[in-house]
């Protein structure tokens, strides 16, 4: 292993190694490679014995913030949070817990665990099992092989983008949801969210189920064969794999491809314009408002959520 006193670190865990990094702040890089080394850079060539206690041992490498006082973390100060580049064999099993680290990982096919609270997550061009979670970051995977994906946010939006998944299991409080995958293999393929919307983009033959108490379900080729209050099934193409849907208010919208945002400069006179004031929310949302608020502070569970939302459904109807 390289001196832990440098800005650099090498050290051979094997094809197959496990790589563990905790990170409170900061930005983190992750890049499979070829070979059996690990190598961590602090992008800013600070020392990394100075802010990691180091732990290197037989197919094995990692890194977590220094203790002090006691037990309590040292504080990193706003600006000098690391920014680390870490390079590990493609096969190797990563482990990532942070707080409000930016985390972006690539070209890797081991096991894949990444752990974040405020910080966004990307992912690309990855293979094999993904396990996933964030509070208030977004959730971004782009994949070019089947991906098996476990993921889990609070408000943050997910992205996923692939040509197929073989295995799928989405959770949302209020965070939106894009899936533009084929679905492939045995699954089960599940979406959950409380008021999150999901946009699934129609690829092959599918069936959907979907249940929402208030939340429309809809969208381009998709057929309703089945519909009772508070849940819909319906297929595209001729079917296949089956999608489960579960929200409280949150929409499903199926589209034949992704929408095309554009940017529009604003005219002179638009830009002189004042802001339009926002139109003051109906005194039905504004309870069915209440209602989530109160499921996300835990005051409720989501069966009473449900309960409570439909009565609400059936006064404003």
């Amino acid at each position: 292993m390289t001196d832990t006193g440098s800005a650099r670190l090498e050290h051979r865990i094997g094809a197959r190694g496990r790589f563990t990094l905790r990170q409170p702040a900061g930005e983190i890089e992750i890049r499979g490679v070829e070979g059996e080394t690990a190598r961590v850079r602090d992008t800013d060539d600070q020392s990394l014995g100075d802010r990691f206690e180091i732990l290197a041992a037989e197919g094995s490498l990692e890194l977590r913030p220094l203790d002090h006082l006691g037990g309590l973390l040292r504080t990193w100060a706003r600006g000098s949070a690391p920014s680390l580049a870490v390079e590990v064999p493609h096969g190797a099993s990563v482990t990532v817990e942070a707080a409000s680290a930016e985390v972006t990982a690539s070209d890797l096919t081991g096991e894949k665990r990444i752990r974040t609270a405020s910080g966004d997550v990307s992912l690309a061009r990855l293979a094999g099992a993904i396990d996933v979670g964030t509070v208030s970051g977004d959730l971004e995977i782009d994949g070019q092989l089947q991906l098996e994906i476990l993921g889990r946010t609070v408000s943050g939006d997910v992205a996923v983008r692939l040509p197929q998944a073989r295995r799928l299991d989405l959770a949302t409080t209020s965070g939106d949801v894009l899936l533009d995958a084929e679905l492939t293999g045995t699954g089960p393929f599940e979406v959950r969210t409380i008021s999150g919307d999901l946009t699934l983009v129609a690829r092959g033959g599918l069936r959907v189920e979907a249940q929402t108490v208030t939340g429309d379900v809809g969208g381009e080729g998709l057929k309703i064969v089945e519909s009772g209050r508070g849940r819909k099934v319906g297929t595209i193409g001729r079917g296949g794999a089956t999608l489960a849907f579960r929200s409280v208010s949150g929409d499903l919208a199926v589209v034949g491809e992704l929408p095309v945002r554009t940017a529009e400069e604003p005219t002179e006179a638009a830009a002189a314009l004042p802001a339009p004031q926002e139109p003051a929310m109906p005194s039905g949302e504004d309870a069915r408002m209440e209602v989530l608020r109160a499921l996300e502070r835990g005051e409720i569970s989501v069966t009473e959520a449900g309960e409570q939302l439909a009565e609400l459904e059936e006064v404003h109807r």
